[in-house]
């Protein structure tokens, strides 16, 4: 008698991989291929052991993949790669904190998790007093420039062991946490803590969960209420809080992102961040279940009032 093995995880995804074609081809077709790809890449990082080099391996192969997609689809259409998770609103909002350290030490290192294209930390670079260093999975060292000899190309997490404890003064991730395995997520935050110093920061920055999703699955499957891509898990608020306590961190500052500035409240800071995130908390289970009623996620209209990111600013 044949027996039949079920595929796993890991070689659904690089079949996946070998069916994937940049010739031109319609902009939803464009879209369906990258859906496939991330969440047939999703499955396998998250059936990978925490912290494997199979895991590793695997988040690599697949961001290089989906880079390589929107890489084409862009040039059909004859545009440039958006700078994701980067804006002048977030120059703002780390212009305003290094400005507030450097009232506590003249030196400041600051450290950016998944540098993308360069453009916060080339941003910061320009800042005088400020130390820059980064890393991501996936560096593209000639667009980096020459910044490129302080980035890192790894998972946070083996670039978080090159590390010295309490030299970071300013850690920055912004649409990076919500690519992180669920299984790896308090262990990182705990690694991410031993590198602040004393009256170092950590400023978290991530697509709002009750707003979600906010991967390719919003284009791909509209109607899905949770991101099924690279995006392993959204956050809210009130989650990014949550987790941040258990490694040890505290909320310190409270930041609202108003067009192109950010307003930061020093002095009400862990304060008014836990008000936040216990409106939020309550709002949630209120609407967490309610399904898409004529293509409008109810979820998202009770949820709009606390903003489309979740911006989180913490020590120790």
């Amino acid at each position: 008698m044949r027996s039949y093995m079920k595929e796993t995880a890991k070689e659904a995804f690089e079949r996946c991989l070998q069916n994937v074609s940049l010739e031109e081809k319609p902009d939803a077709e464009w879209v369906a291929q990258q859906y496939a790809v991330e969440r047939a890449g999703a499955l396998a990082i998250k059936e990978a052991a925490p912290f494997s080099e199979e895991r590793g391996q695997i988040t690599r192969q697949c961001y290089e993949m989906v880079d390589r997609l929107i890489q084409a689809r862009s040039r059909q259409k004859g545009q440039s790669v958006a700078a994701y998770g980067a804006g002048e609103s977030f120059v703002d909002l780390l212009d305003q904190l290094i400005r507030y350290l450097h009232t506590k030490k003249p030196e400041i290192n600051f450290f950016e998790a998944g540098v993308g294209t360069g453009y916060i930390l080339r941003a910061v670079h320009q800042f005088g007093g400020v130390h820059v260093s980064g890393c991501d999975v996936c560096l593209d060292r000639q667009l980096l420039g020459e910044l490129s000899s302080c980035c890192i190309e790894k998972t946070l997490y083996a670039a978080l062991g090159e590390l010295k404890d309490g030299s970071v003064d300013l850690f920055y991730w912004n649409d990076v946490m919500e690519h992180l395995p669920e299984d790896e997520m308090e262990e990182t935050l705990r690694q991410i803590a031993k590198k602040l110093s004393p009256e170092g920061l950590l400023v978290t920055v991530t697509p709002s969960r009750g707003m979600g999703p906010h991967d390719i699955t919003k284009l791909a499957a509209p109607k899905e209420l949770e991101a099924k891509g690279l995006h392993l898990r959204e956050y809210c608020y009130y989650e990014v809080v949550e987790q941040n306590q258990r490694a040890g961190l505290r909320p310190r500052i409270y930041a609202v992102r108003n067009g192109d500035t950010c307003c930061l409240d020093f002095e009400q800071g862990e304060a008014r961040s836990l008000a936040h995130a216990a409106a939020e908390k309550r709002c949630f289970r209120l609407c967490k279940n309610i399904p898409v009623i004529g293509g409008k996620s109810i979820r998202k209209r009770m949820m709009c009032r606390f903003g489309w990111k979740a911006i989180v600013i913490c020590g120790k």
